[in-house]
């Protein structure tokens, strides 16, 4: 994920995903700048995770 620079990014990128509805649980890794995220497949999906990554300020790769 680019422009994951510092902790504080890494709670605003986790607390973005988790409020899409359906999401279940996320990892956000400062080191590895990505996010892995458990979902409910009924209820969301990946390009909503990613609009939510990108309203936070961020550009998912």
């Amino acid at each position: 994920m680019e422009g994951l620079e510092c902790n504080h990014c890494v709670v605003r990128v986790g607390r973005a995903i988790a409020s899409v509805k359906g999401v279940v649980e996320v990892d956000v890794n400062l080191e590895n700048r990505e996010a892995v995220v458990n979902f409910e497949e009924a209820r969301t999906d990946l390009g909503k995770i990613k609009d939510a990554i990108r309203e936070a300020g961020y550009k998912p790769i």
